[in-house]
């Protein structure tokens, strides 16, 4: 897709890509769990409300949210529906969860009291998940701490305990998995504590991405997909363990299909030619050996094409590959584009997507920035226009 030719540089996301990684996941959710999707940090990257609005309309039962800004951007888009904000929060921000009817996570006293209040001032009771702490050592509190705060918590009136809840620390990044086990025997043990103590717990969730994929008993009631609702596996490992339980189980398990739903690209600003033994960009970090076309992106590290592709990557131009000459800068990238035939001013360049039968995906780029792809599709600056296409 190229859009208006004032736009320099874009992002499209695929509806078909994000409605068909939806598809999969309900079809996988066991009985009676709720299909939960993060939608924090810009959708990952993808744009908060188009993603959000196609997620829901796709089967999307649930939005999860980092911060209580990104719900009151939901809601003033006029996407109703249950939204859980997983992420920090402070006690100031209690009337704002209230008014836009958020459910929070819980483990903190004074945040329980600013929302028992505000919850009585709006006439909305704020439902609450109470995080249990089993070694990921962020949010959350021990078992006796947690049955303390939940039993504050059933006393008050403008709260409603509704759900308890822990955080998997490496079940994506091994394939060896008795400490994610281990984590999940504890948020059990923690339910049964509840139940002992009097208190009833409508919904308990634990499972990302990986663990929906992988460990159908982990779905519980409600399943917070992150990363693969955008088509990207969470690591190597996880599509590693998907791969040896397909051969294990045959039949019995369904390997996912995931399809990619960003592309991000950009156009040539100029092409020069430059004389064997020119020097390209800041610092002097590449030499041409060769008479070169170099064709200038308006793109960098601002727009968050990192700097460590500096001399690294590719992109896309006509469907061939164009290596990166030079630093990255602020706000432009080189690349050489003397074995690219016709190369002009206004070329689409491919950053992040296929053009022809070349493609450049997130792990590729991640992998030359030395990160994981989460990063590399969430710090894609959000001044890159998103541009919601129908087509994968």
């Amino acid at each position: 897709m190229s859009p208006d030719p004032s736009i320099l540089s874009w992002c499209e996301v695929s509806a078909d890509a994000l409605k068909g990684n939806i598809a999969d996941f309900r079809d996988r959710l066991q009985s009676g769990a709720r299909l939960g999707i993060v939608v924090k940090s810009n959708a990952y990257g993808h744009g908060l409300i188009d993603s959000a609005s196609v997620l829901q309309a796709a089967g999307a039962d649930w939005l999860i949210v980092n911060s209580v800004r990104e719900a009151q951007t939901l809601r003033q888009a006029a996407i109703e529906g249950p939204v859980y904000l997983c992420g920090p929060m402070s006690a100031a921000q209690a009337p704002l969860v209230a008014a836009s009817q958020t459910r929070v996570v819980l483990y903190d006293r004074e945040m329980l009291e600013a929302l028992a209040q505000a919850g009585r001032e709006t006439g909305w009771a704020v439902p609450v998940h109470l995080k249990l702490e089993t070694g990921t050592h962020r949010q959350g509190l021990e078992l006796p701490a947690l049955l303390d705060l939940a039993r504050q918590a059933h006393a008050l009136e403008g709260i409603t305990v509704e759900g308890l809840t822990t955080h998997y620390a490496d079940i994506e990044d091994t394939t060896d998995h008795p400490f994610a086990m281990r984590q999940s025997e504890q948020l059990a043990e923690a339910h049964r504590a509840l139940r002992q103590n009097g208190i009833h717990i409508s919904i308990v969730h634990s499972a990302n991405s990986a663990a929906t994929m992988l460990w159908p008993d982990t779905h519980a009631d409600l399943v917070r997909v992150g990363i693969a609702a955008y088509g990207l596996w969470p690591s190597r490992e996880t599509y590693a363990t998907a791969l040896q339980r397909s051969a294990d189980l045959g039949d019995g398990y369904r390997l996912p299909i995931l399809s990619p739903a960003l592309s991000w690209r950009t156009r040539v600003m100029q092409v020069k030619s430059v004389p064997a033994g020119a020097y390209v960009s800041y610092g002097r970090t590449f030499r041409t050996t060769y008479p070169m076309r170099l064709a200038v992106l308006p793109v960098g590290y601002y727009e968050g094409y990192g700097r460590a592709l500096s001399n690294a990557s590719h992109v896309l131009i006509h469907g061939v590959r164009a290596p990166v000459r030079g630093r990255v800068c602020m706000n432009m990238t080189m690349v050489d584009v003397t074995h690219i035939p016709d190369v002009d001013i206004g070329d689409v360049a491919t950053l992040l997507g296929a053009d022809g039968e070349e493609r450049i995906s997130a792990e590729q780029l991640a992998e030359w920035m030395g990160t994981i792809n989460y990063e590399m599709v969430s710090t894609i600056h959000p001044d890159q226009p998103r541009l919601m296409v129908e087509h994968r």
